[in-house]
Order: C-alpha cells, then sequence, then structure tokens
C-alpha cells in the first residue's frame, strides 16, 4: 500500500517536469506562429494597397492623392499603421504613359511585428507600373 502512495507521487512529480520542459516549447511554436500570421498579412495588405492604387491610377483625370487615399484605405483595415508611398507622377492625365506605384511597410511593433529582423529584411516593398 505504501508503495502504490509513493508510486503515485512519483508520478505526479515526473508530470510536473515534463509540463515545465514541454510548456516553453509550445508557447515558443505559437507565438512564432502568431508572428508569421501577422506578417503574411501585412504582406498581403501592402499587395492588395498596390492592386487598388493601380486601379484606381488607371482612371482618367485621378491625382497621386487619390490613388495614396485608395492604397491608406486597404492599410488601414488591416491595421498596417507604418507605411511610406511612392507614386508618380503627381498629376495622372492624358499625357502620361505610365505609373509608378510602390508602397514600403515596415516590419516593426508599430505594425504588430516584434520580430521582423527574423523574416530576412527590414519592411516589405511592393511596385507596379501601370501602363496607360
Amino acid at each position: 500500500r505504501s508503495q502504490c502512495k509513493q508510486s503515485g507521487r512519483v508520478r505526479r512529480g515526473v508530470t510536473a517536469v515534463e509540463f515545465a520542459l514541454v510548456c516553453p516549447m509550445v508557447l515558443l511554436i505559437v507565438l512564432g506562429l502568431l508572428e508569421v500570421s501577422r506578417a503574411v498579412t501585412i504582406s498581403d495588405s501592402a499587395k492588395t494597397s498596390v492592386i487598388a492604387g493601380a486601379r484606381e491610377a488607371s482612371v482618367a483625370g485621378t491625382s497621386a492623392a487619390n490613388v495614396q487615399e485608395e492604397m491608406e484605405l486597404i492599410l488601414d483595415i488591416f491595421g498596417v499603421r507604418s507605411r511610406q508611398f511612392n507614386i508618380t507622377p503627381a498629376v495622372i492625365d492624358e499625357s502620361v504613359n505610365e505609373v509608378r506605384i510602390r508602397v514600403a511597410v515596415p516590419l516593426n511593433s508599430e505594425n504588430g511585428l516584434n520580430f521582423g529582423t527574423v523574416f530576412g529584411s527590414n519592411n516589405y516593398q511592393f511596385e507596379v507600373v501601370v501602363p496607360r
């Protein structure tokens, strides 16, 4: 009878040690998956914003401000706060042959990423040239 009680205590101790060894690894994997999913969301939202900007740039008589506003709308929906735009030319009229649209999104804590440098660069950049 005393051996059964001791065996139960030993088993509880083994379980506690196993939990202490496994829990940090599982937590690390879960946090890593969350970080990667946020990075993919930021990447996809930047691509989507460039596509929306290209769609807006294809309309005659629009301006770079209108294109940027369209892109900001998409990035705001996905919670991307820090970003840089470069849209040339500033006025898009009938004489323009092409419109160049670029967005750069830093991988930083302002955009919800804590380990941005793990992904190999400091920001995502997407560029599209819209022929007219």
